[in-house]
């Protein structure tokens, strides 16, 4: 088995391995086994996704998205499965999950995203 972290950028293609073999005794990761980031803790409630496009971090935000559906339709298109809505207007597009997080698709301005996001979904 590989003692190394392997790390890939997909638009670059550029390759990085960092040496993993020896945990470290005073890391709360390697010694603690405390998965904090994994679980959400600790990450900013907006990172940028990809192209042209927000992603915004409301775990805390729980919804309906029934309910959602009804009250974004209508200001757009409005389509939604049990796992997520989709929301369009003018261009831009609101992937919305239950646990409140969401991805903006057509900007990458994080106060144009966190705008929408507020005026469709709240803040």
């Amino acid at each position: 088995m590989r003692r190394t972290l392997l790390s890939c950028d997909l638009w670059t293609n550029e390759w990085s391995e960092v040496a993993a073999a020896t945990p470290r005794p005073d890391c709360s990761v390697c010694a603690g086994r405390d998965f904090a980031y994994l679980r959400g803790e600790g990450r900013p409630h907006i990172t940028l996704c990809g192209r042209n496009s927000v992603q915004i971090h409301e775990r805390a935000r729980p919804l309906d998205l029934a309910q959602m559906e009804e009250r974004l339709r209508p200001h757009g298109s409005v389509r939604r499965n049990e796992l997520l809505l989709r929301f369009e207007r003018n261009g831009t597009v609101m992937n919305l999950f239950a646990d409140g997080r969401a991805i903006i698709q057509g900007t990458s301005d994080i106060a144009v995203a966190r705008t929408f996001y507020a005026r469709f979904v709240g803040s």
